[in-house]
């Protein structure tokens, strides 16, 4: 029986669509409670149980909390090491995993998030022209890796891919992704899994 993951979330494209996305990826059963953020229930005393900084995603596994997506994720890869979502601690490959799942995480995620937010959050012209100029010399570089080969790490999709694919998505949403094709083929192959489209991660609105 595949194992119960609950899952705190806001909206369907926070952060919490990573850890989503994976749970369908790994066959979990997964109960999800979308917090009241504008009535504030992130910082009662509950969910701070759950996550110090009141923050999404968080979940219970096997009475246990974990907060941060790509640690839940992680996390969660490991444990199911047959899915073959993560590289073993003692893999070659286990440096250049590292990296690819940090920088999707932390560097691309950062600028992603950047180039989106005065695009379709708050409206900024030359905030979107900043931000568009900053992701663009990452986005040129991925391009050229995805043109050679499927997924980050090669021929089979892994976690880090799912991570990417999440800022993906957000750069695809403004249209930055128009001018390279093999991103654009990229997106369209992550999108085609099974567990994404159970996620809806691609769905043609962050909100939706």
């Amino acid at each position: 029986m595949a194992k119960k993951l609950t899952l705190y979330s806001f909206v369907p494209f926070d952060r919490s669509a990573r850890v989503r996305w994976l749970a369908h990826e790994l066959g979990m059963d997964i109960e999800e409670y979308k917090l009241d953020y504008a009535g504030g229930e992130h910082r009662g005393e509950a969910h701070l149980a759950r996550h110090p900084f009141g923050l999404v995603p968080a979940v219970e596994i096997d009475g246990q909390t974990q907060w941060e997506s790509v640690a839940i994720c992680q996390s969660l890869a490991e444990q199911n090491p047959e899915a073959g979502f993560t590289v073993p601690m003692a893999s070659p490959q286990r440096r250049a995993y590292l990296s690819w799942l940090m920088f999707a995480a932390s560097t691309l995620d950062a600028a992603a998030f950047a180039a989106f937010a005065p695009v379709a959050l708050k409206p900024d012209a030359e905030a979107a022209k900043v931000g568009k100029a900053q992701v663009t010399p990452m986005l040129v570089t991925l391009a050229r890796l995805l043109s050679k080969q499927d997924y980050l790490m090669g021929d089979k999709f892994m976690l880090p891919d799912l991570i990417c694919g999440h800022a993906i998505q957000l750069l695809y949403f403004i249209k930055v992704l128009d001018d390279f094709p093999s991103l654009i083929a990229y997106r369209k192959r992550l999108a085609s899994r099974p567990a994404a489209k159970a996620a809806k991660v691609f769905n043609p609105r962050p909100g939706n």
